[in-house]
């Protein structure tokens, strides 16, 4: 009887623990470890533990969805996808195996909205906090902001990427190549003794009128044009605020030596050959000199401050200076700017982004 006794306790006893455990005996409190990410506007949301359902949204979801994406973990982590495409449709589509199985959001979507995706953590840009991050506070959604609109910010946000995935080594590669990248362009242009005039421009048609606009000094696309070894001749008349219009009067005062041209909701190429058919233009000495550019486009324009002003800034580099960089590939650099942060393979490449710049039929 004994025996069988003993038997039985040997028995029930894991059962006891197992059962005790998942009310949440000490064996397992059902605590877990509280992590505290403070991001580069000072913001601070505590969770508990790694955020296993991340949303983002917006109207600059792109740039935020590309910072997310260098990290091999959003696939799975990401839940909420804010839609916004420029020319050439979405990036997200291509990174994510995953994509269909998403929460979509219109960049207008309001914090009741992004909700239904159910995240335990939602990234938007730094701009959307008193339009959408506080409301999403008041319904106790955690919020971190991104900044990503300078170098320097950059580096900041990839490492609050970094804390949000686990994946702090993945963080330090990735400001390793940055920073690497941004080296090998401005140790060549920094102690040039004379640097051309650059004028950069976004075209935009609204209601079938053509206009032209310049970014505040502060923008990336001007710091783009200062690291690449060119003077921004617009700068000191546009210090702050958002594009400016410009027209044809004050750019032919301008005169510049070369101009580079984007247009996010348009082909660039076809504004670029309105540009060389008008006589405005060519009487201008970029003109003259065949020295008018559109910047290249995959998904998106490798202006901006998305993961691609790195590509932008080595192309500007050697467009503006091409005696400094007679050495750079522009192929084979942006062949592995895509297989080291997203990993794409040389087949991937050549379907979805050389087939989008043009370089195979």
């Amino acid at each position: 009887m004994k025996k069988i006794l003993v038997l039985l306790t040997l028995i029930m006893t894991p059962v006891l623990l197992c059962a005790s455990g998942a009310q949440g005996s000490p064996l397992d409190t059902g605590e877990r470890e509280v992590l505290s990410i403070t991001d580069s506007s000072g913001n601070t949301v505590s969770l508990d533990g790694l955020p296993q359902r991340i949303t983002f949204s917006g109207k600059a979801s792109n740039i935020v969805a590309d910072a997310l994406y260098m990290f091999p973990e959003a696939a799975e982590r990401i839940v909420g996808v804010g839609q916004t495409s420029q020319f050439n449709g979405p990036f997200v589509e291509v990174l994510d195996p995953r994509y269909g199985e998403k929460h979509f959001f219109q960049h207008s979507a309001g914090p009741e909205q992004l909700a239904v995706s159910q995240p335990d953590l939602v990234i938007l840009k730094n701009y959307l906090k008193s339009s959408l991050g506080d409301p999403l506070g008041q319904i106790d959604v955690p919020v971190l902001y991104l900044n990503l609109e300078s170098p320097e910010y950059y580096e900041r946000d990839l490492r609050v990427l970094g804390q949000v995935f686990g994946n702090p080594d993945r963080a330090e590669e990735l400001i390793t190549y940055y920073r690497n990248s941004v080296n090998y362009v401005t140790d060549r242009t920094e102690k040039l003794s004379e640097r051309p005039d650059v004028l950069f421009v976004y075209h935009s048609t609204k209601d079938g009128v053509s206009a032209f606009s310049t970014p505040p000094r502060e923008w990336i696309q001007t710091k783009l044009v200062e690291m690449a070894g060119g003077n921004p001749i617009w700068a000191d008349s546009h210090p702050g605020g958002g594009w400016n219009k410009v027209n044809m009067e004050q750019i032919a005062a301008w005169n510049p030596d070369q101009v580079y041209v984007v247009a996010y909701k348009e082909n660039v190429f076809e504004v670029l050959e309105d540009i060389y058919s008008s006589p405005q233009w060519k009487e201008m000495k970029a003109g003259r000199n065949g020295k008018i550019n559109a910047f290249p486009v995959d998904f998106y324009s490798w202006d901006q401050p998305d993961s691609r002003w790195i590509l932008g800034l080595k192309w500007l580099g050697k467009m503006i200076n091409p005696d400094q960089f007679h050495d750079l590939d522009i192929e084979d650099m942006t062949r592995s700017f895509y297989r080291d942060l997203y990993n794409f393979s040389d087949e991937k490449f050549d379907r979805e982004i050389a087939s989008r710049l043009g370089w195979q039929n």
